[in-house]
Parts: C-alpha cells; sequence; structure tokens
C-alpha cells in the first residue's frame, strides 16, 4: 500500500545516515532494476538489497515481442492465478511489501488503434492482479508508439482508450499512474480531458524528465495533488546524485509538496546498481524536514 497521510519511521542499517529519523516517505525499487520481470524471486533479491518494498513488472511475453502484436496476447498472471498467488506469499514470507505493478508490456502498443484489443486485456490483467494483492497503483508507460508528446491525435485517442478503462480501474480501487517521455503539462492535459479522475494520476520520473523541464519546481508545484508516486533514477549517471541531480534540492521540493508516497528506485542506460541508489535515496529522506 502507498503511504498516505501516515508518518513512517525509518531505521536505515549499514548506510547509517538517519537512523531514527521520521520520513513521509517509503523506499522502494523496481524489478527491472533487479534485472528481472515479473520473477518471484525478486522479492527476496530487494530484500537482500536492502529494500523494504518492491514494484513488480507485470510481465512481457515473447509473443508481444513480434509485430504485428497478436490481438490475442495476454499476460501469464492474467492465465495463472498462482503466479500472484505466489508473489503475495514471498511478500508476506520476506516482510517485503508490494508497491505498484508496472505494466510494461503496454510500451510495445499503440493503443488507440491498431493494438487497442490487446492493450485493453493487458491493462485489465494488470489492474486485476494488483487488486488481488491489495496494491493502489499501476504504472502504465508511454515509451513507446502510444507516446502523445507531439500528436493532439495520440493524445485525443489515448483520452479515449482511458475513459473505457478508468471505471474498470476505479471498480477495483487501483490508480493508474501514467508515466511518459513528456513534459508534467502534456500529462495534466491528459488528466484535463478526462475531468482529473480520482483513478488516474502522474508517475513522475526525475530522470526521465530532469531535461524536459525543472524537476524541482514541478514536484513542488503538482506533486502533492496530481502524482502517486515517484521513480528515483539518475541523470547522466548510473547513481542518483552523482550526476545532474540535487539531493538537496529533491528533498526540499518533496517537502514543499508534500509528498508522502513511495520513493523508487529504477535503474537507467548507465547502468543499474541497487544498494548504490538505495544509500542515496536514504540520503534524500535523512535531508526532509
Amino acid at each position: 500500500m502507498i503511504f498516505v497521510g501516515a508518518i513512517v519511521t525509518v531505521f536505515f542499517t549499514a548506510s547509517g545516515t538517519a537512523e531514527g529519523k521520521e520520513s513521509r516517505s517509503g523506499i522502494a525499487v523496481m524489478e527491472t532494476a533487479l534485472g528481472k520481470s515479473a520473477d518471484v524471486s525478486s522479492i527476496l533479491d530487494a530484500k537482500t538489497a536492502g529494500y523494504s518494498a518492491i514494484q513488480m513488472h507485470s510481465g512481457n511475453p515473447k509473443s508481444m515481442r513480434k509485430k504485428p502484436i497478436d490481438p490475442a496476447a495476454g499476460l501469464p498472471i492474467g492465465e495463472d492465478p498462482s503466479i500472484v498467488k505466489s508473489w503475495k506469499e514471498a511478500s508476506e514470507q520476506h516482510g517485503i511489501e508490494i508497491t505498484s505493478l508496472c505494466a510494461g508490456s503496454l510500451n510495445r502498443c499503440q493503443i488507440f488503434d491498431r493494438d487497442r484489443e490487446v492493450s485493453m486485456r493487458i491493462a485489465k490483467q494488470t489492474i486485476d492482479a494488483c487488486h488481488a494483492l491489495d496494491v493502489k497503483v499501476m504504472l502504465f508507460p508511454f515509451f513507446g508508439p502510444s507516446n502523445f508528446q507531439e500528436s493532439d491525435e495520440a493524445l485525443n485517442g489515448v483520452a479515449e482508450f482511458m475513459k473505457e478503462l478508468l471505471p474498470y480501474a476505479t471498480a477495483k480501487d487501483v490508480v493508474i499512474g501514467i508515466e511518459a517521455p513528456v513534459t508534467t503539462v502534456r500529462v495534466l492535459e491528459l488528466l484535463e480531458l478526462l475531468e482529473f479522475p480520482t483513478h488516474m494520476k502522474v508517475y513522475y520520473d526525475v530522470g526521465n524528465l530532469f531535461e524536459k523541464e525543472d524537476i524541482y519546481e514541478t514536484i513542488r508545484k503538482y506533486g502533492k495533488e496530481h502524482f502517486c508516486e515517484i521513480h528515483i533514477k539518475a541523470s547522466g549517471h548510473s547513481v542518483v546524485g552523482e550526476g545532474q541531480i540535487d539531493l538537496v534540492k529533491l528533498a526540499e521540493a518533496l517537502d514543499a509538496a508534500k509528498y508522502d508516497h513511495w520513493l523508487v528506485y529504477e535503474g537507467n542506460r548507465n547502468g543499474k546498481d541497487p544498494i548504490a541508489n538505495r544509500k542515496v535515496i536514504e540520503k534524500i529522506v535523512s535531508l526532509r524536514k
């Protein structure tokens, strides 16, 4: 579950940055930063790397890697309930919370046109898995043919798709988090077209957006009302803070936004270092007032 309006005490261990420090956010790791996808063993990996929570990937079937995508394609988690059951059992066994699910295979789809049928199925299967796990956020990524930064036709097509999907997410009490390589203002245009639905928010990524906008001002301005979760990712380096991102300014922006949801580490093209980045995120938490 995400932390909403609660103060959580975080006890840091080996890094020793903030033992006993009170924080408004928990620290999680995206499963792909551990080199895996939809793999139950990732939950133990997250614990071994020192995290208290994980964002799981809902799967990337081989059938979806071929073009054109078979309209009948689906996710293994949608066909075999034992997969999600094993995640839930591992989460309880290892004391690692599942914060959200990433429907990463949607990056391969043009959701508003040729791949609409399979996209709707995958989105609903991921939402069903969220519901079964009592997870409140599904990350819906737009890094493929559904990118809507420049095209109003694409923006309107995405909005129409979401009009159909939103009642399903609402019924399951799952928030759709929109993550895209587009400015936050552009994502808010999508939300405005949909009249700012309760079950659709911005899934923010500091690394992806650093070169597109002032991430600190954006978090201050929109974080409290419109963000459901944040990826903490380096820009210009493999480790946050050793590249372009200012940790002090980021902590101050999170405080200004009263951001109290998860901070989720995600690796980037420069590399994946879950332990080093966990220690950095602990530092960000320690800097918060």
